[in-house]
């Protein structure tokens, strides 16, 4: 437990570090510098400025979801590019702002006026504002492009290598082995989880019954009972069976798409002879 001597040694101490005074330190305060976790460059922003910042990289970092340290640079690097193109087109406007605010007009030709003659002044600094923008712009866009490359390629790898997995687990399978991912990482680098594989592995199963049934099987299973896949519409089965049918029921039967049958009989699987599930 500190003593009162040392309680009274602290609080003098405090009288000497009351934080900036004056005008210029006070202004310097209201900036914070942080350290980017990324790169390790400390950056400089203001108070205000930093929380919209740090949101803007989050959220656009994380709606391009890199998963490699190459993907992550540039999906930071398009944040920053926005950042930079949103900050000059406010100091557009803002040059413009200021020169209303210097007229003090409220009339609106005067502020048309003002815009005007600020364009002659700043012409020069507008032009370089302007390449700068087309620069950036074209930057993000680069960037976009490269990073969307970068992820295609990386999953095709990863799906090129996770089909030879899957393979390997179906060996296993048919051998009544246990499903086990490889723990050496693949040609391409990738480290899968058993549990993915042997999902896989059971989705590609059932794939394979399913090619081989639609392209063997007898029309009574294709259909799920359906003879012909008619079922036990009677209008339908009398097309089937060659009977005659009126004006009227052809043209109920042409007004009724394949698709609509398909829902009905997902929801009223009883009118099929269907159980419901």
């Amino acid at each position: 437990m500190a003593s009162q001597k040392q309680i009274d040694a602290n609080r003098k101490n405090a009288q000497n570090s009351t934080g900036p005074r004056t005008t210029e330190g006070k202004s310097r305060s209201r900036l914070n510098a942080l350290r980017d976790g990324l790169t390790g460059q400390i950056l400089t922003l203001s108070a205000e400025d930093r929380p919209a910042f740090e949101q803007l990289k989050s959220e656009m970092v994380a709606a391009f979801n890199p998963k490699t340290l190459t993907e992550t640079k540039l999906a930071h690097s398009i944040a920053w590019d926005t950042w930079r193109l949103d900050h000059l087109r406010a100091i557009e406007m803002n040059m413009y702002a200021e020169a209303q605010t210097e007229d003090a007009s409220e009339d609106d030709l005067d502020r048309a006026f003002a815009d005007v003659r600020t364009f002659r002044a700043e012409a020069s600094r507008l032009e370089l504002m302007s390449l700068y923008e087309q620069r950036m712009t074209r930057n993000i866009h680069r960037n976009i492009a490269l990073l969307r490359d970068l992820q295609e390629e990386r999953k095709r790898h990863y799906e090129h290598d996770k089909k030879d997995e899957v393979l390997i687990a179906r060996l296993c399978e048919i051998n009544d082995m246990p499903i086990r991912a490889s723990a050496a990482p693949s040609a391409n680098g990738f480290v899968f989880e058993n549990e993915e594989i042997a999902l896989a592995a059971v989705r590609h199963r059932y794939l394979e019954t399913a090619r081989w049934t639609l392209k063997n099987g007898r029309p009574n299973l294709l259909y799920g009972g359906m003879q012909s896949g008619i079922g036990s519409d009677p209008l339908l089965e009398k097309l089937a069976d060659r009977r005659p049918v009126s004006a009227e029921e052809r043209q109920q039967i042409l007004s009724v798409s394949p698709e609509t049958l398909a829902i009905h009989r997902l929801h009223h699987p009883e009118d099929y002879g269907l159980r419901k599930s």
